[in-house]
């Protein structure tokens, strides 16, 4: 009896062991930024380090990579920010312009109704662009918090180093933690989790860039002003579905209608937007997002829900993520449930157990 008492202690320790853990790492989230970048850097430029690794060595590859990536990334700083800033600024500078534009068209409806005059003065007098900067900077405050802001930057390389060099390593490690009889499954499913993420992490950041690049490009094709930027949060956003309508399309339709335009061109805005947005809706998620996650619209809309709910911004985040590992392990669960007895047997039925 103590034998058997004993037998399962060790998965019941092991199993507070995780949980504690787990809590560990929710309460040490924002210490941990630094590593969940690096892990998804290192989920976009591992097949590259490991398409190299076949040629060379391991080290070297990890270096060209690195480099390959780095140059990459100030490239597209300097084609893009420069540009996207004077948009930025145009706009700070442009928003008492637009509310003085605001009231004189809407002047008479707000006259009937001053309740709802208030709450768009309120809401305009919150984007002043001094308090804003004010917020920014007092953000940032301290030498302590600019230590670590600092340190975070410079970790996240050096992580991602690591990462690329010894992950296997380290996975290996984490293995031998597991019991043998048990070790062939969970490489499996550690397998398939790690293909799955990192094809939806590499698909993901490859449908932002397309959809900022194509709502950039239809906006300027409309004359819509900052143009550009409105792409860009266009494709950034396109990591919660449907969302773009809100943060993008919504701001350009109030944009250019304050800057005059009528209600056929408007119109004209959101049908192209629309028709540009079923593009990611119909081929780019699909193809480049929906086959390596293996994850349904209506599941990724689950998770966000779910998860957003529950833990705020880094629940959005991490969601579809965690939706990949969820249901990864559901499968397998599922797999076992059908190679039951009970279930594959139809001789089982009305047995007594």
């Amino acid at each position: 009896m103590a034998r058997s008492g004993n037998r399962f202690l060790v998965p019941v320790l092991a199993a507070l062991a995780g949980l504690g853990l787990v809590v560990v790492v929710w309460m040490l989230r924002r210490a941990l930024a630094p590593f969940f970048m690096a892990m998804v850097l290192a989920y976009l430029l591992g097949p590259a380090v490991a398409f190299l690794s076949r040629r060379m060595r391991r080290g070297a590859a990890v270096a060209i990579v690195g480099l390959a990536a780095l140059a990459g990334l100030v490239l597209a700083a300097w084609l893009l920010i420069p540009r996207l800033l004077d948009q930025l600024e145009h706009l700070v500078s442009s928003l008492p312009v637009w509310k003085a534009a605001l009231e004189a068209r809407w002047g008479p409806w707000f006259a009937a109704h001053p309740w709802a005059l208030a709450k768009i003065r309120q809401g305009m007098e919150g984007l002043d662009p001094m308090l804003l900067l004010k917020g920014i900077l007092g953000a940032g405050a301290g030498l302590l918090g600019m230590f670590l802001e600092v340190m975070t930057l410079l970790l996240v390389p050096i992580i991602v180093y690591y990462l690329l060099m010894e992950g296997d390593r380290f996975l290996e490690g984490l293995e031998g933690l597991v019991p043998p009889r048990f070790r062939p499954r969970i490489r499996r499913l550690v397998g398939d989790i790690h293909q799955r993420l990192g094809g939806y992490i590499r698909g993901q950041l490859g449908v932002a860039a397309a959809m900022a690049l194509l709502q950039g490009l239809a906006f300027q094709v409309v004359g819509m002003p900052y143009a550009w930027l409105l792409g860009l949060v266009a494709g950034i956003s396109n990591i919660v579905p449907y969302s773009p309508y809100l943060t993008a399309l919504l701001p350009g339709l109030v944009m250019a209608g304050l800057a005059g335009a009528g209600w056929g061109r408007l119109a004209g805005i959101a049908l192209l937007f629309t028709v540009v947005q079923k593009t990611e809706t119909l081929y780019f998620t699909p193809v480049w997002v929906g086959r390596a996650s293996r994850l349904h619209p209506l599941e990724v809309l689950l998770a966000i829900l779910c998860f957003g709910f529950a833990f705020g911004l880094i629940g959005l985040i991490f969601a579809v993520p965690l939706m990949i590992a969820l249901k990864v392990v559901a499968e397998s669960l599922v797999a076992d449930y059908q190679r039951h007895p009970w279930f594959a047997d139809p001789g089982t039925e009305g047995r007594e157990p």
